[in-house]
Parts: C-alpha cells; sequence; structure tokens
C-alpha cells in the first residue's frame, strides 16, 4: 500500500531515480518525468501529493512552470531543488508559492517529504471549495484576482477593454491591477 504519490522532475536521470529508489522503499508511488513538457502531461491525468522539481532544466526551467501551474490554480504543493541555487532562487520560488527549497544532492531526505506532506495534509484540513482559510485575507485575495484575471485575458484573446468591461473595472484601474499582480497584459 502506498503512502503517497510524488511527481519528481529533473532531467538529471542519476539524482531523480536516486530520489525515487529511496522514496520507494517506504511505499511512495514515484512518477518520473525529466523535463518541464513531460511534466506538464503527466500533471493533465493523474494527482500527486507532492511534485519535487530541479530549478535548471533544458527547454522550459522549472521556476517558469511553477509559475505556469501556479497562475492557473495548480494545488498540487511544489517543493523546488537545485545543485547551484543562489539565495534570490530561493526567495523567488517561495515567493512564487513553492512550500519548500531543496538544495541538492539531498540528504536526509524521508523527514523532508514526510513534514511537507503532513503540513500539506493540514492546509488541505484548513480548505474549503478550493479555498485555503489559513490565507491572510489580501493573500487569498490576490490569488483569486489572478486566476481571475488570467481567465478573462485567455477568453478574451487578451483584450483590455473587454476585459475591464467584464470585471466592471476602468482600463487605467485594470492595467495598474495587472502590473501590481504581476500579470502580463501580452
Amino acid at each position: 500500500m502506498t503512502i503517497g504519490s510524488i511527481l519528481i522532475v529533473d532531467d538529471e536521470s542519476i539524482n531523480a531515480e536516486t530520489i525515487k529508489d529511496i522514496l520507494e522503499d517506504v511505499n511512495y508511488k514515484v512518477v518520473l518525468a525529466t523535463d518541464a513538457q513531460q511534466a506538464k502531461t503527466i500533471v493533465k491525468t493523474q494527482v500527486f501529493d507532492l511534485v519535487m522539481m530541479d530549478v535548471w532544466m533544458p527547454g522550459q526551467d522549472g521556476m517558469s512552470l511553477l509559475e505556469e501551474w501556479l497562475s492557473t490554480g495548480f494545488s498540487m504543493p511544489v517543493v523546488m531543488m537545485s545543485g547551484h541555487a543562489q539565495h534570490q532562487d530561493v526567495v523567488r520560488a517561495i515567493k512564487l508559492g513553492a512550500v519548500d527549497f531543496l538544495q541538492k544532492p539531498l540528504h536526509d531526505i524521508l523527514p523532508l517529504v514526510r513534514k511537507i506532506l503532513s503540513e500539506h495534509k493540514l492546509n488541505k484540513n484548513q480548505s474549503k471549495n478550493g479555498i485555503d482559510f489559513s490565507l491572510p485575507l489580501k493573500t487569498a485575495r490576490n490569488l483569486f484576482e489572478i486566476q481571475y484575471l488570467n481567465h478573462l485575458l485567455e477568453e478574451n484573446n487578451h483584450n483590455i477593454a473587454k476585459v475591464a468591461e467584464i470585471a466592471g473595472l476602468e482600463r487605467t484601474t485594470l492595467y495598474r491591477k495587472l502590473k501590481d499582480l504581476g500579470i502580463d497584459k501580452k
């Protein structure tokens, strides 16, 4: 019987296989993806308790994939990993929404995984209808507004005038809100 499912996104197969072996030895179900595109395909059909993702990968890097996922309401917890991360990478990952940042090579990974998964289960219990009630109001509102405005922009081919009309905002107010939330107007 598995105790949780984990997706590892890492182009370094030796690192990914080592983590997989450690986690499978204690009954976690582990799926490997070698790049962002493969990870996107996998998460369309499978749900994971945790995603562990390398920062530096060929093609789309882990940070931009994290940002892409979280801007679309992705709810699986993501841990970023890197063997040569700088302080600003760690800060950026956490600000984007990663639950943790691990330095490779990973040592004593089991206690870290257990801690992250138990914290996520606690947070999941504080959530109702997809809303995390443990978040401060401003953070929850910003997360909603990001999802809402991204949806309207995509649905209306990034037509700012149309989105402003639907959202009931003046265009200048919408431009300011998009900038404040870090949303690309395209």
